[in-house]
């Protein structure tokens, strides 16, 4: 989800900034400092709220950027790297906020099964693991299969699909956090 957001931005930023250069640096640069900050800050903040804000935001990006663009793009290229730093900043906030707050929620879920449960307390949960080599391996295929799915169906495409990806990753945790709540008895 984070590239598929990503990659749209770089394009919308390259028309804006004029150059791919500035645009690549500009975007890149606040997109992971700011989602560096957001995963600092994940494990102070609700999960399915900052999903569920990460989804209308990057739904409704596209017209918050033509918004931005049309009232400052005569402005001097300085003024618009600012710019961009400034809009980009709560997308990255957000968007640094879903692995590592997922990784604790799984942290904090007891093994599933037998062997696992079987381990010291404080060896990591196996599926992290995999969730690490998941995300390695996505970050490999996403970029690429982006750019095709730009190229076939448009930016704005990868975009709403880079949404949908976090949405579902709203289900998952909230359907994780509704099994792992204490069931009421019935009377």
């Amino acid at each position: 989800a984070f590239l598929f957001v990503e990659i749209p931005l770089l394009q919308r930023f390259i028309l804006y900034l004029g150059s791919p250069a500035y645009a690549v640096t500009a975007v890149l640069f606040s997109l992971l400092l700011f989602s560096g900050v957001g995963s600092r800050w994940s494990q102070r903040t609700s999960l399915p709220i900052a999903l569920a804000a990460l989804v209308v935001l990057t739904l409704g990006m596209p017209w918050l950027l033509s918004g931005v663009f049309s009232a400052t793009l005569g402005l001097p290229l300085a003024v618009r790297l600012g710019v961009t730093v400034l809009t980009l900043a709560p997308l990255g906030l957000l968007m640094g906020m879903p692995f590592p707050g997922g990784l604790y929620l799984l942290a904090r879920q007891p093994p599933s099964d037998t062997a696992a449960a079987s381990q010291d307390e404080t060896a990591p949960h196996a599926s992290i693991t995999w969730i690490w080599a998941v995300n390695g391996a996505t970050s490999v295929i996403a970029p690429i299969l982006a750019a095709l799915l730009a190229l076939t169906f448009g930016f704005n495409a990868v975009l709403r699909i880079g949404s949908i990806c976090y949405a579902a990753a709203l289900l998952t945790v909230w359907l994780s956090l509704r099994s792992d709540a204490p069931q009421r008895p019935a009377r």
